[in-house]
């Protein structure tokens, strides 16, 4: 297989965490370029690792997720940066759950795999994914506009390692990560594709299912260098002690999602 190699196109973003570049391969796919600097750690955590990781557990549980790509791009001014690359999907309409307003009101009528799609809460939860609430990290795409959406994950930076030890809410064992509602809640619409145990049940069974040693492999997924070892022990702990739980915590998200507190779209 020919290695796929990146160049810089624009920038995208520029946040705390670090740049966002859009770049394109030999083949002519676009992707979106992450790096980080040392002194942007503070605000990125191992945001690397957690795609990876994030990316392999998605893949695991049978979630379509972006493919990821490990390159070294040379930058507007010449010097190289070492990040992750997510490819995008080449499609005639391509847009973010954020961008297609016209759906929210009937979502499955416009979207395939819908009960698949309410799945992505229990996956959240179990991953302690904080960054979907506005929507623009599920993206839909498809090459008809008679034709459903068909939809994939993409940027879990804000998960497993960096999200509870960066907000600061007390270790993972806490409680406070057991209340969904007070932190996590679904992008503009998505409650419109009518949530039910009937339709979370699958996930929930194939989290608590999961065996550790496929916890393991999705954590071998980010390479040392961007994963010490006290990380690794970190996320592994985190998944375990929420694998456990995650049926509670769902139970309790159907039962308060309908109150003003959550957020009613």
């Amino acid at each position: 297989m020919v290695k796929n190699q990146w160049v810089f196109k624009k920038l995208y973003k520029n946040k705390l965490q670090g740049q966002v570049w859009i770049v394109e391969n030999q083949f002519g796919q676009r992707g979106y370029f992450k790096f980080t600097t040392p002194r942007q750690w503070y605000y990125s955590g191992p945001m690397i690792a957690d795609e990876l990781i994030a990316a392999a557990l998605a893949k695991e549980l049978g979630l379509p997720v972006a493919n990821l790509d490990l390159a070294v791009v040379r930058g507007p001014t010449g010097a190289p940066q070492k990040g992750l690359v997510s490819v995008g999907v080449s499609a005639k309409e391509v847009i973010t759950w954020e961008e297609a307003k016209k759906i929210h009101h009937n979502p499955n009528e416009h979207v395939n795999n819908a009960n698949l799609l309410c799945s992505i809460v229990v996956f959240d939860a179990w991953i302690v994914n904080i960054d979907r609430a506005l929507g623009r990290n599920l993206v839909l795409y498809r090459n008809n506009p008679a034709d459903k959406f068909d939809w994939y994950l993409i940027d879990h930076g804000h998960t497993l390692h960096d999200s509870p030890h960066k907000w600061k809410r007390g270790e993972w064992k806490s409680r406070h990560w057991e209340r969904l509602w007070r932190f996590h809640s679904v992008p503009k619409g998505f409650l419109n594709l009518g949530f039910s145990r009937e339709k979370l049940e699958p996930m929930i069974n194939k989290i608590e299912n999961l065996p550790p040693s496929a916890i393991d492999q999705a954590i071998k997924k980010a390479p040392r260098k961007y994963l010490n070892p006290r990380g690794r022990l970190f996320i592994k702990g985190l998944l375990l002690y929420r694998q456990k739980k995650i049926r509670t915590i769902i139970t309790r998200w159907l039962n308060y999602k309908g109150k003003k507190e959550f957020g009613r779209s």
